[in-house]
């Protein structure tokens, strides 16, 4: 029935014919449309009225429960070439991405720390048929995104636009992974802005911190090194060469796809495009064991001038396939995930030492590490640490009130649901789980299980993950200013920003 056929015989929204009702025309003519309109109105605020009065709104109303599977299904399929396909098929918009995950990060970078960053940076700078200017026209031109990031353990390229322009995409796409240039030119210019860069970080106290912070951490392990200038001089366009020939493999590598796409159809479309890529033998390394942390250590990088302090505080955590993931979560919110966090009711709220103080587990496939940050002026440097261990050691040693759990159990169950609109996250949580060998249903239960993290399963994770008896404090801020008053939590070794150390 249409709409205009109901309007026409309108339900009878009240029974007053056996009394005298103003309401009713003893006529058969239908009633007007505002008589109509007005009788709709004081039936909908009659019901909303009597709703309202069955509310108590003194009282916070529930959460739903996390639903039970929060994550897409997705099929698998594995070309003869060793290359693994995901397929996520979602049409509420009509895009799609891809993303190809090359299993080989910065940990293979070896002597020439550096390259698997430079080589992402120029995987779209230009190819063997088209030069930088040209590619770079023809992904506009479909309104493409073409995007490169190295991490320690993998390099990943997405390429995403309209459904409709699926064939181009694919070519371009293609075109990048398989004949990268890396032209002289392009490769000279990302030399020069990453020594500019350098000597920027040398002004920026959170980037010293952090490359402080993996030194003391990893030690000779690859997750510890950083980028020097000698090191990005050091790199040659042979390196990068060299480096995707050996890595950019099928055999190496898995392709998520998330978007407007049937399955079948664009099987058919990938075997074409990737079916001929040459598998090859991707090396294998041998990494050296991070330093064993015994006791509290302090790590002072001395910036002279400097009017406030960057704090980190370090210690080892788990590999990203640590089966405590979920609850890990909670328990980092509920120290310093973020404005509810403990860490910045104590230091902000409380004291009004910072901005703000956070924390957070960072895992990778061979190890991870939890820190605890915050910025603070020079006097209060000493008293925000030993605020920050005494927070630590609180998960501890006494339950989280149910109350507060409760709270970070919704927030980041909330969070997560809503990541579930990002293509591109969802991609890389279907590679993730082929990356770091997480169980198949490791997201389908992700938001149950922080849903039903209890205390007791808080405080024994902060025991066995945040023991403050070993952990490191790092601190980048003027020596003079700062390191009397740390010298009374501990020994204090001090760094130049070369992150050498200093003689005493």
């Amino acid at each position: 029935m249409q709409d205009d056929e109901r309007m026409s015989k309108p339900e009878p929204i009240m029974n007053c014919s056996a009394l005298p009702c103003p309401l009713v025309r003893k006529s058969s003519r239908r009633w007007s449309f505002p008589l109509r309109a007005s009788l709709v109105i004081l039936h909908s605020s009659l019901v909303i009225f009597s709703a309202s009065a069955a509310i108590d709104r003194t009282k916070k109303p529930a959460p739903d429960p996390a639903p039970a599977a929060s994550f897409p299904d997705y099929k698998t399929e594995t070309l003869p070439n060793g290359l693994k396909v995901f397929v996520i098929e979602d049409d509420r918009k009509p895009t799609v991405t891809f993303r190809l995950v090359i299993r080989s990060g910065s940990i293979f970078d070896g002597a020439k720390n550096g390259t698997a960053k430079f080589v992402a940076e120029l995987i779209n700078r230009g190819t063997a048929k088209r030069d930088a200017a040209a590619f770079a026209l023809e992904t506009d031109s479909i309104g493409m995104a073409l995007e490169a990031d190295a991490g320690p353990d993998s390099i990943g390229i997405s390429a995403s636009g309209l459904t409709k322009y699926t064939g181009k995409i694919l070519d371009l796409f293609t075109d990048a992974v398989f004949h990268a240039a890396f032209p002289a030119e392009q490769f000279a210019k990302i030399q020069r802005q990453s020594l500019s860069a350098l000597e920027e970080e040398k002004q920026q106290p959170a980037k010293l911190a952090a490359k402080l912070t993996g030194k003391v951490l990893y030690g000779e392990h690859p997750y510890g090194a950083y980028l020097t200038p000698a090191a990005v001089q050091a790199i040659t366009r042979d390196d990068l060469i060299a480096f995707h020939r050996e890595h950019f493999v099928p055999n190496n590598a898995t392709l998520a796809i998330v978007g407007d796409v049937k399955t079948a159809d664009i099987l058919a479309e990938i075997k074409r495009a990737f079916g001929d890529w040459k598998p090859g033998d991707p090396k294998k390394i041998k990494m050296a064991a991070p330093p064993e942390m015994r006791g509290v250590t302090i790590h002072l990088l001395d910036r002279p001038g400097s009017v406030q302090s960057n704090i980190v505080i370090v210690r080892p955590g788990p590999a990203r396939a640590n089966p405590d993931t979920p609850e890990l979560n909670i328990l980092n919110a509920t120290l310093g995930g973020g404005f509810s966090g403990r860490l910045f009711q104590n230091l902000r709220e409380k004291h009004g030492w910072t901005y703000g103080a956070y924390s957070a587990f960072s895992m990778l496939k061979h190890g991870g590490a939890f820190q605890a940050h915050a910025e603070t002026r020079n006097e209060v440097t000493a008293p925000a640490v030993i605020e920050t261990l005494k927070e630590i050691a609180r998960l501890g040693d006494e339950p989280v009130p149910k109350n507060e759990i409760a709270l970070q159990r919704q927030y980041n169950v909330g969070n997560y649901l809503l990541s579930l609109e990002s293509s591109a996250r969802t991609a890389q949580r279907v590679q993730d789980i082929d990356l770091y060998g997480l169980p198949a249903d490791f997201y389908k239960t992700y938001a149950r299980r922080m849903a039903t993290t209890t205390p007791a399963q808080v405080q024994a994770l902060a025991k066995k993950h945040l023991n403050p008896a070993d952990l490191a404090i790092i601190v980048v801020g003027e020596a003079k200013e700062v390191q009397p008053a740390l010298e009374k939590i501990g020994k204090v070794t001090v760094y130049d920003q070369d992150l050498k150390p200093v003689a005493r």
